[in-house]
């Protein structure tokens, strides 16, 4: 993934995975719990995954759950280039 998305970093289709294993919110410390990764670099990629459509961000806590289109690319029912942001 993060080798054909030009705004994607190694780290993110573990954090997605994990986001996309249960139903429901998910915090950046229970993400950290099971995936090897920071609380706060967490913190940082979700927001991404917000800004691109892979996923959502509670509208009251500090919480994020896959999106469509998330579990459509976790599936590889979409293609990872048609997430990379075209340079104009």
């Amino acid at each position: 993934m993060y080798r054909e998305v030009n705004w994607a970093v190694p780290a993110d289709p573990y954090i997605l995975e994990e986001l996309g294993k249960y139903e429901g919110w998910h915090t950046a410390k229970n993400l950290e719990i099971n995936t090897d990764f920071s609380r706060q670099w967490i913190s940082q990629r979700c927001p991404i995954f917000v800004d691109h459509d892979l996923a959502e961000r509670h509208g009251e806590e500090p919480a994020y759950r896959i999106t469509e289109l998330g579990e459509q690319v976790l599936a590889g029912d979409v293609e990872y280039e048609e997430l990379s942001e075209t340079e104009d």
